[in-house]
């Protein structure tokens, strides 16, 4: 059995109560030795976030689960893999839906190979996927509102650039719009399985980071890449 340690601190703020980077690999040290689980390698990520998934060794832990190179990841609390719900959605999508390795947090007694663990992910995937529809609803309606007022809104879509405030094609960002949809239609394959081909083949998204399920959906639904576009 494969099984790695994860520990995180954000370095902008005031250290969680018993939990430094050297608690935190203590806690799960322990939690290895009383249960006979030899640990490969604890990895840890001290910087000044506390929520993104895109830091170096978490970054690891993700390439080692697609590897298939990881059985079993344990850390000391939930929250020290990520205090956003959201990123915590994503990463138990990647690391413990897809490719099927057992999630560990100490503090919360939680075993993602058991039926109360399962369970627990079950109740976090729905609050993520609840507050990632909240969150969409606000942004689009305060985007409604300044288009209304003819205001350019934020960043161009996947396979589009700002031209003179009119959203013009960009013609190498749709073959990528092409390939989703081929691989959905043709291939019928999940999201999740569409993204993780993606960043496989380094094919990069809009702003050069990892694909996520849920951006390839938002992609392949929606209406702005009509059959006029993609002909182009």
């Amino acid at each position: 059995m494969k099984v790695y340690g994860y520990t995180r601190l954000n370095k902008q703020r005031t250290r969680p109560k018993n939990l430094g980077v050297r608690k935190q690999a203590k806690i799960i040290r322990d939690y290895a030795a009383v249960h006979n689980l030899e640990i490969q390698k604890i990895f840890s990520d001290v910087q000044d976030t506390s929520t993104s998934l895109e830091l170096p060794n978490l970054k690891k832990i993700i390439s080692l689960a697609e590897a298939g190179e990881m059985d079993t990841l344990i850390v000391a609390r939930l929250d020290r893999i990520t205090r956003s719900i959201r990123s915590i959605h994503k990463f138990i999508q990647i690391v413990c839906d897809e490719n099927k390795v057992t999630l560990i947090s100490v503090e919360e007694g939680l075993d993602s190979s058991t039926s109360s663990g399962k369970l627990a992910l079950q109740v976090i995937d729905i609050i993520g996927t609840w507050d990632a529809k909240m969150i969409s609803d606000r942004t689009k309606e305060f985007i409604e509102r300044k288009r209304l007022i003819g205001e350019k809104v934020g960043h161009a879509p996947f396979g589009f650039v700002y031209q003179d405030k009119k959203l013009i094609p960009f013609p190498k960002e749709l073959e990528v719009v092409y390939l989703i949809r081929q691989k959905r239609d043709e291939e019928e394959l999940s999201y999740h399985k569409i993204a993780k081909f993606l960043n496989e083949s380094h094919i990069p998204s809009k702003r050069g980071k990892r694909w996520y399920a849920e951006t390839i959906k938002t992609i392949y639904e929606n209406p702005l890449y009509n059959e006029e576009i993609m002909n182009i």
